[in-house]
């Protein structure tokens, strides 16, 4: 849990898309602050970049901002709703490109042709052979300078707990709607930041930088992993940080953002 099979049911399902994915940016005061304030400081330095990859786009919500880092854009999305929706969106974009693919694999992209491969808040629910299979298709399409980014799950640091050990999924999503146990967010029990930084460094491009970030919980939950190949310009000893303050960035940049906005 989460399958690839509950993750194509789930996000091929028009109402998780009711309004294009933008509730999930609420917290920061939607896509626009959460970008601007909270996920480009953490990326800007590698952009522009002529090719960008992006993996599990949804319905474009980071993609929108993305497309005017690059000369091309390459997205790939296991739901052929989602990049059927983005087509759609961005149709009159002509840098951009699409693709359905198997959920773990980068076929459709020839070796070190990547300058920069981005995925936010979607590869959190993917397990470890997914992110495995990602991270040997990562050292394959990035350049010799390319930066991949990728936010995952670490929940795996904390052990499943015994109500996941034991009792069924959907007991375990009513315990946590009714505050009973912890909110895993659909995150990854397979996952850390440990065995993304190893499992990286196996196939060559190690991790620069780790960021462990609390999601709407208290436990340090997810990772921005930052990894470049092997003797990249952007190669250095691992960067790791605990930030258990994100949540409250967020509510920081939603209240700036609502000030702006009534100040307008």
């Amino acid at each position: 849990m989460p399958t690839l099979q509950q993750n194509l049911r789930t996000w091929t399902d028009t109402k998780t898309w009711e309004a294009q994915g933008d509730e999930w940016s609420a917290t920061w005061g939607g896509p626009g602050p959460q970008w601007g304030e909270s996920i480009l400081p953490r990326i800007g330095a590698y952009l522009p970049a002529r090719h960008i990859l992006e993996i599990a786009p949804g319905y474009g919500r980071w993609t929108q901002f993305l497309a005017a880092q690059c000369d091309t854009l390459t997205l790939v999305d296991l739901s052929p709703q989602c990049i059927d929706a983005c087509r759609k969106r961005f149709a009159g974009l002509g840098h951009l490109r699409y693709h359905v693919n198997d959920g773990r694999t980068l076929s459709m992209l020839s070796d070190r042709s990547v300058d920069f491969a981005f995925s936010f808040d979607s590869l959190v629910h993917a397990e470890l052979p997914v992110i495995e299979s990602y991270l040997r298709e990562l050292a394959r399409v990035l350049t010799p300078n390319g930066i991949a980014f990728l936010h995952h799950s670490n929940l795996g640091a904390f052990g499943r707990g015994l109500a996941r050990r034991w009792l069924p999924d959907l007991v375990c999503t009513a315990l946590m709607q009714r505050g009973l146990i912890p909110n895993d967010h659909w995150r990854a029990y397979s996952v850390s930041a440990d065995l993304v930084r190893d499992a990286a460094a196996r196939e060559g491009i190690p991790c620069v930088r780790q960021e462990l970030v609390n999601w709407g919980c208290e436990r340090l939950s997810d990772c921005f992993s930052t990894m470049t190949p092997t003797g990249s310009r952007w190669e250095r000893p691992l960067e790791r940080i605990d930030n258990p303050a994100f949540m409250a960035e967020a509510e920081d940049i939603r209240a700036r953002s609502s000030e702006v906005r009534h100040v307008k």
